[in-house]
This record gives structure tokens, sequence and C-alpha cells, in this order.
């Protein structure tokens, strides 16, 4: 469908006249407009995989889009990037599955391109939760290199993954989730790994039970379990390595369950020893009595003399969440990096390689924190990538070729990227520079920012500790 006249009223109507009918998807130049459908729609499978193979079919679709990049890989000699952006829970990790399975059809026959989709049950299970907005949120940000040979086979790939929100190992909103292993764990561990482990309930576990959310509706835990399990096979991570992964991940849930006893006056504290510190002790492989220095002394080097100083309660906790943060952040890296080996391109790498970018959506929410600052600077940037090579860079070569074409105007957001870049005196480096004050607060952060950055349109000092950036997609407080 061409539109005749282009404004927003008119794309919208066509966007939701197309969405009433099941077409999900819209053309608009290179650009692929995908509606989440929150349903099952008739629009893939071997015959449309063939249809669109054998150009017999040609209207809007995924498809269309990892074909067009892989013959042009071909043709070109060229890397390709399929780059796909939205706020979160637009289906954004749907849709890169959806373009991985149609590569996997085409370019398979060495058997690689079956692991290769198998990392996916592996890293929603770890790097996926439940949000409010969506059930199957991913939490990070991922980047899979698919490397093809020189007739067009998938040879290997490799993943390389960003920001994989750690806050959320220890506390998310009511009615949220934390990572989907800790419920598929204790819902489908069989008998003698449950016993092992010491498994508990998951309503059981503090990390857990703050959110009052325990279950997916037709999602099962159990079988999903299963199906990672099966996953971690198939990419060949041991039996034992299997086992030490989910050690970690019950030693996890059990930190949260340690607690501190007040030893004087001073709020000073040590671990408690009862079922969980000993837990999480056999499971880190470590003796109660380096837990409990762990968790309840800080050691500082002053003048090339070691200290040794007594944490308070307030302390000792954060000490706590910030370990179980940190150990869960090394195993998700730990995956990555068995499963990269396992698809490794190795000798067989020719050069070429079409490379699917799936990062978080935009974020914004009643409490934000640093993911969401994170999270919402990287889409900034892909938006000032989109408006670059969408609207500037064609618009450019219209002029020096001379062309007679109306200026398209677009909302530019460098002055939000000055924002967070700009040095000595952008967001980034007021943050880096606080950061090395001992007595730093968030209103002294805070403060900092309403003194420098007040001429920016795109911040706004709020009351106290409080600030909001004017993003391309909206305004986020934090």
């Amino acid at each position: 469908m061409q539109l005749s006249y282009l404004s927003e009223p008119s794309v919208l109507y066509n966007l939701q006249y197309r969405y009433s009918q099941d077409m999900i998807y819209t053309k608009a130049g290179p650009v692929l407009v995908a509606v989440n459908p929150f349903k099952k729609v008739a629009l893939y499978g071997n015959e449309y995989i063939k249809a669109y193979r054998n150009k017999t079919m040609d209207s809007p679709h995924v498809y269309a889009i990892a074909d067009s990049a892989l013959r042009e890989m071909k043709s070109d000699e060229v890397n390709q990037s399929i780059i796909i952006s939205g706020e979160s829970g637009a289906g954004k990790t749907e849709t890169a599955k959806i373009a991985m399975q149609y590569l996997a059809s085409l370019g398979g026959g060495s058997g690689i391109e079956y692991e290769i989709l198998q990392t996916n049950p592996i890293l929603e299970a770890f790097g996926n939760a439940k949000t409010l907005r969506n059930d199957n949120s991913s939490r990070f940000g991922k980047l899979i290199e698919i490397h093809f040979s020189t007739t067009g086979r998938i040879c290997g790939a490799m993943i390389q993954t960003f920001l994989l929100e750690k806050s959320r190992v220890v506390q998310c909103a009511v009615g949220e989730r934390s990572y989907h292993i800790f419920y598929q764990l204790c819902a489908g561990a069989p008998t003698t790994l449950r016993e092992k482990l010491n498994l508990k309930k998951v309503d059981e576990y503090k990390y857990l039970k703050q959110s009052c959310c325990y279950s997916i509706a037709g999602v099962d835990d159990a079988e999903m379990f299963r199906a990672v399990t099966e996953a971690m096979n198939i990419v060949h991570i041991s039996k034992e390595d299997q086992d030490n992964v989910f050690a970690m991940v019950s030693a996890v849930l059990w930190l949260g369950d340690v607690s501190f006893t007040i030893i004087d006056n001073e709020n000073h504290v040590e671990i408690t020893v009862e079922e969980a510190a000993e837990t999480v002790s056999r499971l880190l492989g470590c003796s109660i009595e380096d837990l409990n220095l762990v968790l309840s002394k800080r050691h500082m080097k002053v003048n090339n003399e070691n200290i040794v100083q007594k944490l308070t309660l307030t302390q000792a906790t954060d000490t706590r969440d910030a370990l179980a943060k940190a150990l869960y952040a090394s195993l998700f890296e730990w995956l990555v990096e068995q499963i990269n080996k396992s698809l490794s391109v190795g000798k067989r790498r020719t050069g070429r390689s079409i490379s699917i970018l799936d990062i978080y959506g935009f974020e914004s929410f009643d409490k934000n924190s640093f993911e969401q600052f994170c999270i919402n600077y990287a889409n900034e940037r892909l938006q000032q990538h989109f408006n670059r090579h969408l609207f500037k860079l064609e618009q450019e070569e219209y002029v020096e070729d001379g062309i007679d074409w109306a200026k398209v105007e677009f909302e530019d957001n460098q002055d939000c990227l000055n924002l967070f870049e700009k040095k000595p005196l952008g967001l980034l480096s007021l943050l880096d520079e606080e950061s090395t004050f001992p007595n730093a607060t968030d209103l002294t952060f805070a403060n900092k920012l309403k003194q420098h950055l007040d001429t920016n349109s795109c911040f706004r000092g709020e009351r106290g500790k409080a600030f909001t950036v004017r993003h391309y997609a909206g305004e986020v407080g934090v």
C-alpha cells in the first residue's frame, strides 16, 4: 500500500487498520515496522520461509528483511546488520528469534544452526524476567554475530551481551519477577538436585517473595527448566558444569536469607550462623568464617597498612546484596562464554556475517534506577543512528546530487546526547567526578547536575535529589 498523503495521522491510521487485519508488519522505506499482536498469528513456519526464499511472497515481513540481508551479504560481500529497536514490550526479542530462524533455515546444513537457536532458552532463562509490561522481558542487551562460509552456510556465531540488570537479583517491583531461572529451578529440579541444593519453595526466599509474584499465566516453570537443561546439553555444557551453575543460582537465593546479629553498641554485626549461612558457605565452597569475614567486615589499605573495619547492619546488608548481584552477573558472563566456545567459528571463519542487535527498549517507570539511565542513553544512541542513516545522510546525498526535493523535518536528539556525553559537564562526566568523593550522596550529585545542566533543554531539576531527562520517547524522572 502506498499512502497518497504522508502525515502522522495517515501513518497511524494505516498501522492501526493493518493491525486490525492481523497484518502486523508494514514497510516504511528501508525500515520494517512491527506491531506486537500479543497473540499467535499464522505468519511463520516452513511454508512462509519457502515463499520468501523463492520470492513468491513479497508482503512486509521479518523473513523479507533477513532474506535481503543474506542476499546482500552474498552479492556485495559485505557484513550486514539487523537493528531491532522499540519500547519495552514491543516484541524485539521475538522478532530477533524469527530472523534467526529464517537464517538458520536458509543457511543450515552443518548442525551448528540448531545450536545457535538453542542459545535462546538459556539466555532467556538467565537474562529475562516478568515485568509489569512484558511477561518475558529481556533484562540485558544482546548482539549475535552469525558467521557464514563461502558457500553461504552458517559456520558459527558469537554472542555479546550488555547491561545485565543486576539489581533485579535482589529487588523487583510488586507484580514482577526476578530472573526466570530462579523459579524454573525451584519448580523443575529433580529430587536429587533439590536435596543437594537444599531448595525451598519460591515464596520462602526473601529475594523472590518481596514482589508477591511467583508464576506467569500459561507458563510451566518446571517444563521450562527441562527445556533449559536440554539446551545446555545441546551447546555442550557438561553435566558437572550444569550442577555448578545451579549451585550458584541456589547460593544467590540463599544469600538473600542470610541474616546478621548486632554485636555491640555501635550497631556492628556478624552473620547469624543458621541454615541460610550454612547453605551458602557449602554451595560456594567456603567456610562460615570466610563468609562472615566477607559480609561483616571491610578490608582497606591505608598508607601501606591493612585495615579491617567492622560493618553496621545496613552496610552488611548492602554488602550481602552486592555479593549476590556480583555472583549472578559473573555466572551470566560465564554462561555466555561457554556458549561462545560451543559456537566458535575457528578456522571456518570467512569474514562474512549477519549481526542481529536486540537491546533493551526505552523504559520509564514510577521509580527509575541507574539501569534505566543506561538503557535510555543506549536507546538515544540507536535513535541517532536511525536519524543519521534515514534522514541526515539521505538528504545530504540529495543536495550533493542536485536533486529537487522537499526537506524532511525530523526531531534531532543531539541535545539529549550532549546532555549525557559532553565533557567535562555532561551527566556521565559529572557522575564519574562525584563518585570520587567519599561523602558524595544522591543529593550532592543532583545539586551538581542542577548547577551545571539547567541550560540544557533536555534536563529539568526537581525538588530534592530528583531530576528529569527529556528523551526522544518521553520524559523520565530519576
